[in-house]
């Protein structure tokens, strides 16, 4: 086997562990709660504490990777969240948990900047989009192995299995990559800008975390208010520290390169449309239809599965014919999933569902890796870990969106479905079906956003399969 396929084995079991650990938690929330006695609103920063590090984090490492080497932060990052996943394993305390959490999110956020930069500076271009779609499969693992390999572990062993399982994995994973990533030379004359860090750091914190809690505090509440401001302030000096920065930590002048300006505000969208119905169907399916969680995750697993089968795929035609029409076409795929759903009903059966996932399974996948390869080939080379580093952010961004936004509507929208229904039902039916509506709202807006989706694909023009746009290399990048 070549070398670089070796390579592609150890990025995607980083991706595999680091994608894995954000959806196995969810399932064990209630055997924590009970475990430590919190109540609900504590328990929830297990979660929320290693998704916000993570999003914070992942701008700063991209660029890391750039002065100190790709390998070396993938490495660290490796043993970072393999340690803080034993601590976790081993916490005697709800406060202890979460912190270590923040550790262990540190180092996820290590490997997920990491893992496509080393892709895409080890695989040619004609065969980065085959690269990405394999590596895509192992993400598409994670998410859909999580909630059920989380079930198992908690009701066969205990929640605390589910982080000392990373373990022995990952220390076979750190010595298999410390063997087969090839050797680099640190960035020449490269310097980290620490301030610009920081500010970057701080304000998406503040951003995400506004849009994760925005709906429990009050969108109006002055701790939302007061991370909002802190975000545009803290933005607008990032922004002008950057300018004047001689080795900025993200050079401004990347987002004048439309493939890759108009990637990013793909995968926002794209992400943003897909965690719209990852986040609501749960809700649907267990208190509108009353599955259990098990159930409800093991029904929502033809949408990761779906996104495994077709992103290998997928990234092999955009080697041959380019990300443009591939891209553009997994955002409508991803559109009429979204409508479809606006559409199923209250006492659907199993196959009345199935279809609808794969829809969106399709474009995700269909999506993902040609959108993923242009944006990587269309900056220069010495800017391939920035780019790594950004275009996870937006997915992180895409994320945070689409939860934000689909709450504020069922919030919205659940109250008028309420009123319209009247006091003709039952209180039980009611709720539920008002439930539906307002998700079925929500739904039907993600659709909308998921067509800006389709015309930022369109926009950022074409290239021959093999060869990144001509302004990749023309345009002026300050080393």
């Amino acid at each position: 086997m070549e070398r670089k396929w070796l390579v592609l084995t150890s990025v995607s079991l980083g991706s595999l562990m680091a994608t894995l650990d954000g959806s196995i938690v969810n399932i064990a929330l209630p055997a924590m709660q009970t475990d430590f006695g919190i109540d609900l609103t504590t328990v929830e920063w297990v979660v929320v504490a290693y998704l916000l590090v993570v999003g914070s984090l992942l701008l700063p490492f991209g660029r890391l990777g750039e002065v100190l080497t790709f390998k070396r932060v993938y490495l660290v990052g490796f043993a970072i969240f393999t340690l803080a996943s034993v601590c976790c394993g081993a916490s005697p305390s709800a406060a202890t948990l979460v912190a270590f959490r923040i550790v262990q999110g540190i180092g996820a956020a290590m490997l997920m900047a990491m893992g496509p930069a080393i892709v895409a500076h080890t695989f040619h271009d004609r065969e980065r989009g085959r690269a990405l779609g394999l590596n895509g499969v192992s993400v598409a693992i994670g998410l859909s192995l999580g909630p059920a390999l989380g079930g198992i572990l908690t009701q066969v062993a205990t929640w605390r299995a589910i982080f000392l399982i990373n373990a022995p994995i990952g220390l076979l994973a750190i010595l298999w990559a410390a063997r087969v990533l090839p050797s680099e030379a640190p960035g020449k004359d490269q310097s980290f800008d620490v301030k610009g860090a920081t500010l970057s750091g701080v304000a998406l914190f503040a951003l995400l975390l506004a849009l994760s809690d925005g709906q429990e505090w009050g969108w109006t509440s002055p701790a939302i208010v007061g991370l909002v401001v802190a975000f545009i302030v803290l933005g607008g000096a990032f922004l002008i520290t950057e300018r004047r920065a001689i080795q900025p930590m993200i050079d401004l002048a990347l987002f004048r390169i439309r493939p890759f300006s108009a990637g990013l505000a793909s995968v926002v969208v794209a992400f943003a449309g897909l965690f719209t119905a990852t986040f609501l169907l749960p809700f649907l399916l267990e208190q509108g239809r009353g599955f259990s969680p098990i159930e409800a995750g093991l029904l929502l697993t033809p949408v990761p599965i779906t996104m495994a089968l077709v992103a290998p795929l997928s990234g092999v035609a955009s080697d041959h014919f380019g990300p443009r029409v591939l891209a553009s076409a997994g955002m409508g795929f991803m559109v009429l999933g979204l409508l479809s759903l606006t559409q199923l009903p209250l006492d659907f059966g199993l196959p009345d569902l199935i279809w609808r996932l794969v829809l969106l399974g399709i474009g995700q996948g269909m999506f993902m890796s040609p959108n993923s390869s242009a944006v990587l080939g269309s900056v220069p080379r010495p800017r391939i870990g920035t780019a790594s580093g950004t275009l996870a952010q937006m997915r992180v961004n895409g994320q945070a969106v689409g939860i934000a936004l689909s709450g504020a509507i069922v919030a919205t929208r659940l109250p008028v479905h309420l009123a319209e229904l009247g006091g003709g039902a039952p209180a039980a039916a009611a709720h539920s079906a008002a439930l539906a509506g307002a998700i079925h709202d929500a739904f039907a807006v993600a659709a909308v956003v998921c067509c800006v989706g389709i015309v930022t694909s369109l926009i950022r023009g074409s290239s021959r399969p093999g060869h990144a746009p001509t302004m990749a290399a023309s345009t002026p990048v300050r080393q």
